[in-house]
């Protein structure tokens, strides 16, 4: 694990240091110190007016290639110039993690901190064989092109990652495999998620509290329906509403399923662990500006829409048009579930009278 750690973080930096990096295999000895590598060392001055970005360059290339499982960038506290520069790394190989759970403090594998600007790139393979990659404060970061399997949980975490960029990148999950995520968003805001594909065990893209501005466009995501292969389709999975402390103003559009378990979704019963306070509705969040528009497909199942809303004033202004959901069972009839169901529904089937008159 490579770390950024910086003394004062009131003294924002815009990077670009070039990392071309081999990550090498965890070190047998795992009691081995952490080795810092502090950019003083290196020659930077940290006196505002001279060029640091050399010593920044090659205190990066140092940590980068360091043999123990973590390695820490130290900037202290105190003012340095730097030309625009970017930390990335490019890998065209495959990156597997130890399955020695004694070698992971903190539940981390890789994990970038406190790096603006980084860029992770390239056409090989990340194998978490039970662990996840998080970023945590790096802001525009970018991710491309890169294949992602076999995490414990989710894929991918981003934490506090304002302004990143996710591009044509692939996540695989077995359809059995629990919890097992795509992306996981949070405290994050502006951030892209464009032509990739995701077919994981759980949500292929789950937004947590404190996020805003998230644009996810493009094809080929999947949701809990395992491999997304090489078929040129336009799906998504299940696209879920669910208890996040404020929910507003999200917009669903031109959407296809493909016999998924639960085409669309408004839960504010959810409890996964059946300790909610919201059991009986009456804390649940509020949910506001949702609309759904252009939505074709198919469910595995015959409820094609569960809109549950826990009070009659907790959901409003929940919005569908054009949508039109089937059942993939020849043998049932499509329907739909709903409970103080607060919007309006134009040319939708099935019709959602039953819910609006209630």
């Amino acid at each position: 694990m490579v770390s950024i750690l910086l003394t004062n973080m009131k003294d924002r930096f815009s990077f670009f240091i070039l990392c071309m990096v081999t990550l090498s295999s965890f070190s047998s000895t795992t009691n081995a110190s952490s080795p810092s590598y502090d950019v003083m060392n290196y020659g930077a001055v940290g006196d505002g007016k001279t060029d640091d970005s050399q010593a920044f360059l090659k205190a990066w290339n140092e940590a980068c290639n360091v043999q123990q499982h973590r390695a820490t960038l130290n900037v202290p506290a105190r003012t340095f110039l730097l030309n625009p520069i970017e930390f990335s790394v490019h890998v065209a190989g495959k990156i597997i993690a130890s399955t020695n759970k004694s070698l992971f403090d903190n539940n981390h594998w890789i994990l970038f901190s406190y790096v603006k600007g980084l860029t992770l790139t390239g056409s090989g393979t990340i194998d978490g064989q039970g662990q996840a990659l998080k970023f945590y404060t790096c802001p525009d970061l970018v991710l491309q092109g890169l294949t992602h399997i076999n995490p414990q949980k989710a894929h991918i975490i981003l934490t506090k990652c304002d302004g990143a960029n996710i591009n044509s990148i692939t996540i695989t999950a077995p359809e059995d495999a629990p919890n097992t995520d795509g992306i996981d968003i949070a405290s994050s805001n502006h951030v892209q998620v464009q032509n990739s594909k995701i077919g994981t065990g759980d949500d292929c893209i789950a937004i947590s509290a404190r996020c805003s501005f998230i644009n996810i466009t493009g094809r080929h995501i999947i949701g809990s329906l395992g491999d997304p292969g090489s078929g040129d389709f336009d799906t998504v999975s299940e696209v879920h509403v669910r208890l996040a402390g404020e929910v507003k103003k999200i917009t669903y559009e031109d959407i296809m399923f493909d016999h998924v378990r639960n085409p669309i979704v408004i839960d504010q019963f959810y409890c996964p662990h059946n300790v909610c306070k919201n059991n009986t509705g009456t804390s649940a969040v509020a949910i506001s500006d949702v609309s759904y528009t252009g939505i074709i497909g198919t469910a595995s199942g015959d409820e094609v829409m569960s809109l549950n809303c826990g009070t009659e004033s907790s959901c409003n202004n929940i919005v569908l048009d054009d949508v039109h959901l089937k059942t993939s069972d020849p043998t049932k009839t499509a329907f739909v579930r709903c409970v103080n169901f607060n919007g309006r529904a134009s040319n939708v089937e099935p019709s959602l009278d039953q819910c609006l008159n209630s």
